[in-house]
């Protein structure tokens, strides 16, 4: 009797994983739609970079000194630079700003305001002579988007953001 009750119960069993494996990949009903998560993903590529204003530029000749001198310089006129969308990417200026910085690793803005007198350290190496430019760059930026919709469609966008750098360019000459 003791096998005929393990042979039940090892058929049972079988047949329980059986149908739960069938039940598992049974197909939806072809009255149901598909759903989706709505989810836009974009991919930057900088098109260009300019000067839009420069504010203070110069030179600090440190090449006879043995240590680094650090300088502060002044902004001598006041300059600002808004940012803008052109086409449709699913955010607003300051939303592609942020994901630009995040994924490209600059440090762009939606807008930037240099004042007069606003002040930047320059630091000059021992034996060095630093050339230094301060100011905002204007970044342009072409925008792929694809889009997925809740109904599963694609669609992709092409756009342009144009965002605002607060920037210090040194070189040695």
């Amino acid at each position: 009797m003791g096998t005929y009750v393990r042979k039940f119960v090892t058929a049972a069993t079988a047949s329980a994983v059986l149908t739960g494996g069938l039940i598992g990949l049974s197909a939806a009903p072809a009255s149901a739609a598909e759903v989706c998560d709505d989810v836009y993903k974009r991919k930057y590529t900088e098109i260009s970079s300019t000067w839009h204003k420069v504010v203070a530029s110069g030179v600090i000749d440190n090449r006879r000194g043995d240590a680094s001198v650090r300088e502060s310089v002044s902004a001598g006129i006041s300059a600002s630079l808004k940012g803008s969308v052109e086409g449709e990417i699913g955010g607003k200026i300051d939303l592609a700003a942020a994901e630009i910085s995040s994924k490209l690793g600059v440090s762009v803005e939606g807008s930037v305001t240099i004042t007069r007198g606003k002040t930047t350290m320059i630091v000059a190496p021992a034996r060095k002579r630093i050339n230094y430019k301060i100011g905002i760059k204007k970044r342009v930026y072409q925008v792929y988007v694809t889009h997925q919709s809740r109904n599963c469609r694609v669609s992709n966008h092409w756009a342009k953001v144009t965002v605002a750098d607060s920037y210090t360019e040194t070189w040695n000459s």
